[in-house]
């Protein structure tokens, strides 16, 4: 993944702001980068400099630099995302309809779907940044949205001190965490760099921050935006100058890491600590789903034919299982099964001379079982996978989601694999494909004639 981030230096007019902003998400897009971070407070100046007071005593209202939790800037950034074909992750003041006002990040998808939004958790009230007179403390969890490029989690620029945060998004599952932040020159930046060092190294996690720069009468934000890697180097670091800074990011490196020095792995996922949605993200100590692969591989060792259609059908049950937004653990099952999907055609070669799918599903179910209980994967997950390896070949009945995401991706795979001609692939799409993102992914291939 290619990430960029925004250093930007605020300006009094709303609507300039919001300008510049929509322009950096083109011109990070005419750069190839697939998301761009911007700083905290994306749309005005650093009002929480001033007393809430102080600026009621001048006529300004404390609410007067919100935007409205329906406001058409969504609508705007949303719109640049999909023009762009960029995930979007600014940070505005935000005023609920009961009157509350939060510090919130947005995350936008390539699409220009809005896949959720994360509110700042604690509130810091010092010299500079009065921000207990203006902001509500969140009421959701942390958010760590699924996307190609691996879990994203959001820390909003204070919280990042109070170590927690970090970790309960890599709990969450997140391997990136993105931090928005008001840094001022006058703080210390060195220690604030190692910080971010630290909790990236300690949480198995990438984490980049998006600073301000400039002078905002008399406030000299740092810049000094930075990308660090989950093993606790830095990878890109920006001056004090307005731009975009831009990195190469390998999320798999979160999952390696997680397997060679797994330090959060260590971590109990207590609620009542780490502040996250408890039912589907955490993180258990069971094999990781790159496990899954390698021992696909393996098992399929000098069949090149059988290990890239394994390949393929994975990736696309990655894709159509992030676009539906399925739940991590429904994800991981759905992916797990797309490797294994196939795992019976050897035995059904060896002993009946066939790759017939009857054959298939009933050799595959339990040697998949077999592999996956080897493994050390938990019951629930064997008894799921073996029963999808059992079905794949059958598309009557779908049960579940998990279910129909596996015949969409297999399908994907087969309909090239064995060239199917126009009335065979069109009958394949009307009777089987019913997701939104597998219908999509079809018709990037086989447009309506």
């Amino acid at each position: 993944m290619k990430l960029a981030i925004a250093q930007m230096q605020m300006d009094i007019d709303k609507k300039k702001n919001e300008q510049r902003a929509l322009g950096l998400a083109h011109s990070a897009s005419t750069a190839k980068a697939d998301l761009l971070l911007y700083p905290e407070l994306t749309l005005t100046p650093f009002f929480p400099k001033y007393p809430s007071k102080m600026l009621e005593g001048m006529g300004i209202p404390r609410d007067a630099f919100s935007i409205e939790a329906n406001d058409q800037i969504l609508t705007r950034f949303a719109e640049q995302a999909r023009k762009d074909s960029i995930y979007l992750c600014p940070n505005f003041y935000v005023k609920e309809e009961d009157g509350r006002l939060f510090d919130r990040s947005y995350f936008f998808e390539k699409s220009g779907r809005l896949v959720g939004k994360s509110d700042m958790h604690h509130i810091f009230t010092a010299e500079n940044f009065f921000e207990g007179d203006y902001y509500t403390p969140a009421e959701e969890p942390f958010k760590v949205f699924p996307t190609p490029y691996g879990n994203i989690g959001v820390v909003i620029c204070f919280d990042r001190h109070i170590p927690e945060t970090i970790r309960a998004c890599a709990l969450a599952g997140a391997e990136i965490v993105l931090i928005p932040s008001a840094n001022l020159k006058s703080e210390p930046l060195d220690v604030f760099k190692a910080e971010i060092v630290a909790e990236a190294y300690q949480n198995n996690v990438f984490i980049a921050m998006a600073n301000r720069v400039g002078n905002e009468d008399g406030l000299v934000f740092a810049g000094n935006s930075l990308v660090v890697g989950p093993d606790g180097r830095v990878l890109a670091e920006g001056g004090a100058e307005e731009g975009l800074i831009f990195c190469y990011i390998d999320t798999g490196a979160a999952v390696r890491e997680r397997k060679t020095r797994p330090y959060i792995g260590y971590c109990i996922p207590d609620s009542g600590v780490y502040n996250f949605e408890s039912e589907e993200l955490s993180i258990e100590k069971e094999p990781s789903v790159e496990d899954v692969y390698m021992a696909m591989a393996d098992y399929d060792e000098g069949d090149a034919k059988r290990i890239q259609h394994f390949t393929k059908v994975y990736y696309y049950a990655h894709l159509i299982s992030v676009g539906e937004h399925l739940p991590l653990k429904t994800r991981q099952i759905t992916e797990i099964a797309a490797m294994v999907h196939d795992i019976g055609i050897h035995k059904a070669e060896q002993h009946f001379h066939t790759t017939a799918g009857k054959y298939q599903e009933k050799l595959g179910a339990p040697e998949a079982a077999k592999l996956l209980t080897h493994m050390g994967f938990p019951e629930q997950v064997v008894n799921r996978v073996s029963f999808l390896v059992g079905h794949h070949h059958t598309y009557t009945n779908i049960d579940g989601i998990d279910y129909q995401i596996l015949v969409e991706a297999d399908f994907l795979v087969n309909i090239y694999e064995d060239q199917m001609d126009l009335k065979a692939r069109e009958n394949a799409f009307e009777k089987i494909f019913k997701t939104e993102t597998g219908k999509r992914l079809f018709r990037q291939m086989y447009p309506e004639e």
